[in-house]
């Protein structure tokens, strides 16, 4: 969360998990080019970047079995920033 606190100045708790919702106002703003994880920390910088309201809603995440003998890779976070990096030059 200290990566999304540096580039954007918002102060998230989860910017990967959650319940994504929006207002009319949002929608119509902003244009979500990413994909995959990157979306969510698209939408987060969209937020910032246009100065519009945003919440975090509580969500109860249950993993599977599987999910959790799969884990989560490193390299995840790293194909998430080039996502980003990506987004970013080619607007």
């Amino acid at each position: 969360m200290l990566f999304t606190r540096l580039t954007t100045g918002l102060n998230m708790t989860d910017s990967h998990n959650g319940l994504r919702a929006m207002t009319r106002r949002f929608a119509q703003t902003v244009r979500i080019r990413q994909n995959r994880m990157a979306h969510a920390s698209e939408i987060i910088e969209l937020a910032a970047h246009f100065r519009l309201k945003l919440v975090e809603v509580p969500v109860h995440i249950e993993y599977t079995e599987y999910a959790m003998r799969k884990g989560q890779k490193m390299t995840g976070a790293f194909e998430i920033l080039l996502d980003l990096i990506g987004g970013r030059l080619s607007r």
